[in-house]
């Protein structure tokens, strides 16, 4: 039973070590394959290069509109496109020779940019980039053995999966970032109110409504009393903290579909959509009872007056031009009653 036991062990000790043999064996082999394999692929799609190109070639041009096809960049993309695919090649090989096509892979990007600009899918962009991938997977794999194409089709697969991700996400994040970057242009930086910009085309689609379906609006002009004087009396940052204060009750005041505009310097304009003159004037009163409170409490210190002229369409005009040349009329008059007064165009037109 000893001998039995020695036997057995003998027996296991041999098949153990001849394991490791065998594992250590492998490990050498495949260590000796990869670069092998590697080269291969890198060979394989720097001799297809020209298959890759065309191939990317026609299908792109079969998907773009005419006016694309008209400016497509066929030269460019020819001179730098080798480039590109030989510095992938390379760096299936060595994954640090990317860094040499630099210069070709930045040309390329801003032609395959050019390509769909006047198509605002991401999707398409991004597909562009995924046929150009696969069309490379392929020519890459060309003269690789069974068993080492099964390796890059797993890759592939995953890629293109990823890829679809990607598209996802790059769609979410363009959205959100063009609403951030659309949201800053049509800002004031100082106020946080809109902008001249917007108002100029609030106040055209307000017109516009009016003009379809007969929506009312009113629009308030609005003019902070003496700033320059507040700015030499107590310096600039005092007075554009004044213009915060009356930003700050316009936007308390106003309701969720006016709309607040810092027109420029200590001019301020409320649209009114669906409302008629008698509600705009009270709005208007309103404001001006805050900032003359504000006003006393801070000893005038903080915030001057503020004077508010306001017209309403239709009843005192159907366009932008008549509509502003009476504002401002209006805000003349409740300046020259003395200041932080309220005027609406038709008590001093009819009178």
């Amino acid at each position: 039973m000893d001998q039995g036991k020695l036997k057995d062990s003998g027996n296991l000790s041999f098949s153990v070590s001849t394991g490791n043999m065998k594992d250590e064996s492998r490990i050498v082999t495949e260590k000796e394959t990869q670069p092998f394999v590697s080269q291969k692929a890198s060979n394989s799609l720097k001799s297809r290069e020209i298959q890759v190109i065309k191939a990317w070639f026609q299908q792109i041009i079969d998907s773009l509109g005419l006016a694309s096809l008209q400016s497509f960049p066929t030269r460019e993309l020819a001179e730098s496109f080798p480039g590109v695919i030989a510095g992938i090649a390379d760096a299936i090989a060595d994954p640090a020779a990317t860094h040499l096509r630099r210069r070709e892979v930045t040309e390329v990007s801003a032609l395959l940019a050019r390509l769909r600009k006047d198509d605002n899918s991401i999707e398409q962009f991004v597909d562009d980039y995924a046929l150009l991938k696969r069309l490379m997977f392929e020519a890459a794999a060309a003269d690789l053995r069974q068993s080492d194409s099964a390796v890059l089709n797993i890759s592939r697969n995953l890629d293109e999966g990823f890829s679809s991700i990607l598209k996802e996400g790059m769609k979410a994040y363009i959205e959100q970032h063009s609403s951030r970057l659309q949201h800053l242009a049509d800002t004031d930086a100082l106020t946080g109110l809109h902008n001249v910009r917007y108002f100029r085309s609030q106040l055209h689609k307000n017109l516009e409504m009016y003009k379809r379906y007969r929506i009312p609006f009113s629009l308030l002009m609005i003019d902070l009393d003496n700033l320059k004087e507040l700015n030499d009396a107590s310096g600039h940052q005092t007075g554009d903290l004044a213009l915060k204060h009356l930003s700050s009750i316009m936007a308390d005041e106003k309701r969720e579909t006016d709309i607040a505009v810092r027109y420029g310097g200590d001019e301020f304009f409320l649209v009114l959509p669906g409302t008629g003159a008698s509600a705009g004037e009270r709005l208007a009163y309103r404001i001006v009872r805050r900032v003359r409170q504000l006003n006393i409490r801070s000893s005038g210190r903080d915030i001057t007056g503020v004077s508010i002229g306001v017209v309403s369409c239709p009843d005192n005009g159907s366009d932008v031009g008549t509509l502003r040349a009476k504002a401002d009329r209006a805000l003349h008059l409740a300046k020259a009653i003395g200041g932080s007064s309220v005027a609406c165009f038709q008590e001093f037109y009819e009178s």
